[in-house]
């Protein structure tokens, strides 16, 4: 079993299930990624990188807003989606698309006048890193908006198969995608992220939004997708682990609505006045 902390494992997920990401996991995550393009409130032609873009989640949006857009990650599978979508809106935005390392961007210092990372820097090998390349190539006065969940678990699916594996198999860790990283679920813990970058922290914003309930085969469809990372999950043989997917089906059954929060930061480029704290709920 390969180990997810590591970088070249990772890319291997990634470019395994970006298909199955693109079907499955994209309608949640896009709605968090709509919110951090509407709270950071950029002017018409802003220059931003997308950093760890998936398959372009605050890509699109900012492509529709009419923004300079360009996007990075380390997936060839992820890159080429991206690279579709956001040929359907603009067909040059294909080619600001580009496969990278978000802890070793290319770009010359001061690019960008936004950088945002949803869900992408968190889970970085050196997420410290990750964030100081985003201060680099941001202008002085440019914001850094962050996106990561407030459960240690991850979000949608991966908190009832932490429930289920905790009923049935208590002795067992469930774990968490973002062991041996900086934790960014909290406020505090976000602007100390952003102070270690170099950046003035704004703004910590709690978002929360559903997670449509889906049909209750979905777990058995996509367990590697949704919590293959977990060390518990890896621990289980067949069977056991057909006694968790078998757990969590009953609970969709039931019509279980499940909802997850992430933290939206946002820090500023040669700033010290922090602006405000807000939340926003679907």
């Amino acid at each position: 079993m390969t180990d997810p902390s590591k970088p070249d494992a990772m890319r291997e997920h990634w470019e395994r299930t970006a298909e199955q990401y693109e079907a499955e996991g994209d309608a949640f995550t896009r709605q968090f990624a709509e919110e951090a393009w509407r709270l950071a409130d950029l002017a018409k032609g802003a220059k931003i990188l997308d950093v760890a873009t998936g398959v372009g989640a605050l890509l699109l949006p900012a492509l529709r807003a009419e923004a300079e857009a360009h996007a990075i990650d380390f997936s060839s599978a992820m890159v080429a989606r991206a690279r579709r979508r956001a040929a359907e809106i603009d067909p040059a935005a294909a080619y600001r698309v580009t496969q990278m390392d978000g802890q070793a961007l290319t770009f010359a210092q001061g690019s960008f006048d936004a950088a945002f990372s949803i869900f992408g820097v968190m889970l970085f090998p050196d997420p410290d890193a990750g964030l100081a390349e985003m201060a680099h190539v941001l202008r002085p006065g440019g914001l850094a908006i962050v996106g990561a969940w407030q459960s240690a678990a991850g979000a949608g699916p991966a908190l009832l198969f932490q429930d289920a594996i905790a009923t049935l198999f208590p002795d067992l860790e469930f774990g968490s995608p973002l062991a041996g990283r900086p934790p960014f679920n909290t406020p505090e813990r976000m602007d100390a992220a952003f102070a270690r970058a170099g950046l003035a922290p704004q703004a910590v914003h709690h978002v929360t939004r559903p997670w449509a309930t889906p049909e209750a085969d979905w777990p058995r469809k996509n367990a590697a997708l949704a919590f293959g990372w977990s060390p518990a999950w890896q621990a289980l043989g067949e069977a056991d682990r057909d006694r968790v997917i078998e757990a969590v089906e009953a609970r969709l059954r039931t019509g279980v609505q499940i909802e997850a929060t992430a933290l939206i930061g946002i820090a500023r480029k040669g700033s010290s006045r922090r602006n405000w704290i807000g939340s926003a709920r679907a």
